[in-house]
């Protein structure tokens, strides 16, 4: 959950210190705010890999998640304009140049990354006693939920049989629909099919 009651009990005396290293946030609103639009942007980057608009790009993202180095992870989620590099020119095959990148550079000593194989919905969750940053700080663990891709049914080809009942499936269109959204404007999260994941809850 995020900000479960031990961290809020752990930094509420120092929040706004926390803030002031987080970036430019100055309330506790902006800065859940802030996470919010995060999660989206891994949300949506999620959702367009299954969209299969480009197999060998999203096969190349792909690698990011299940290498299992957190380094690695956040090479790609800390592409940036000014470094370049492989990771910056894959999410611009997603987002336009003025989302990215999804963190910023000062969010680095924040958070730590997990990918959760196993689940359809991620969380940000409370530091663990060994999730300590380079200065002392704590950190955010940032749960991303990265499961298999389930069914996804073609509905916007005609030529395709009926659309099946029930949520065993996604639908395109309902990518698509997730994917016209802004990442910086609600709703953080998509309502509609509980199997599009969701990073930040």
């Amino acid at each position: 959950m995020l900000g479960e009651r031990t961290w809020f009990v752990s930094t509420q005396d120092s929040m706004g210190t926390s803030l002031n290293r987080f970036g430019t946030l100055g309330t506790t609103g902006e800065f859940f705010e802030r996470l919010l639009i995060q999660g989206k942007k891994i949300s949506q980057l999620v959702a367009w890999m299954w969209s299969n608009e480009d197999p060998k790009a999203a096969q190349e993202l792909d690698k990011y998640f299940k290498s299992g180095k957190n380094e690695m992870l956040k090479r790609l989620l800390f592409a940036n304009e000014s470094e370049g590099g492989p990771e910056y020119n894959l999410l611009l095959k997603v987002f336009q140049a003025e989302y990215l990148p999804i963190f910023e550079k000062e969010d680095e000593d924040f958070f730590i990354f997990r990918v959760a194989i196993d689940k359809f919905e991620g969380n940000i969750s409370d530091p663990g006693p060994s999730d300590i940053g380079s200065g002392g700080n704590r950190i955010l663990v940032f749960t991303i939920p990265y499961p298999v891709r389930p069914p996804i049914f073609d509905d916007t080809n005609s030529d395709s049989p009926d659309s099946p009942t029930g949520f065993t499936v996604i639908k395109k269109s309902e990518l698509k629909e997730w994917l016209e959204q802004r990442p910086d404007e609600k709703p953080y999260f998509y309502e509609n099919n509980p199997y599009i994941p969701t990073s930040s809850s």
